[in-house]
Parts: structure tokens; C-alpha cells; sequence
């Protein structure tokens, strides 16, 4: 059977928070057609993860590619992350926090 392409890499991912490191060296590939879950403990780095990847928080060091880009992606905006097909629903209700 044929390997399916992979359409976004993470490559060594760091972000940092004051007196945290929330992530270090994390690697992610994801190839068309397959899903994966995140799983872990509360504090794994999982939402931050995630935020890297849309956006939402800047890394601080490492690479995220997609297919089809001739240069990596890290540190976009949630703009352009939309722009290149990258987005996420939040399990709790994020828009405009200080509102009920």
C-alpha cells in the first residue's frame, strides 16, 4: 500500500511560559486521511500545542510546515492560520470571555 502524503509537520516545538516549560522539542506529522486524538495529563502541553499550531500562542522555537508552502508557518496569526486551512473548536466557550 502506497505511504499517504503528510500534509503538516511540527518539528521540535518549544514554548515557554515564566518558570513553565510547556512544551519542549515536540514533533507532530499528520498524513492526508488520518485522524489523531491528543491525550494526556492536565499540564501535558496539549491546549498549548494546539494554540501553537493555530496561532493562537507563539512559539518559541521549532517549525510547523504544511503541504504545498514553500516556507514554514510558525508563529502565524489565527488569520493566517484560517487562510491555510487551520482552525479549532474549543470545548469551553472562548470568544469574549468576559461575557456570560
Amino acid at each position: 500500500m502506497k505511504e499517504k502524503e503528510v500534509i503538516l509537520t511540527m518539528s521540535n516545538i518549544d514554548k515557554y511560559f515564566p518558570g513553565v516549560i510547556a512544551l519542549s522539542k515536540v514533533d507532530f506529522s499528520l498524513r492526508a486521511g488520518e485522524v489523531h486524538a491528543l491525550m494526556g495529563e492536565n499540564g501535558a502541553g496539549k491546549s498549548t500545542l494546539i494554540k501553537v499550531l493555530t496561532g493562537v500562542e507563539i512559539a518559541d522555537g521549532g517549525e510547523i510546515w504544511m503541504k504545498g508552502k514553500d516556507h514554514p508557518i510558525l508563529n502565524h496569526s489565527p488569520h493566517e492560520a484560517l487562510e491555510n486551512g487551520i482552525s479549532t473548536v474549543y470545548q469551553e466557550v472562548n470568544l469574549c470571555p468576559n461575557l456570560s
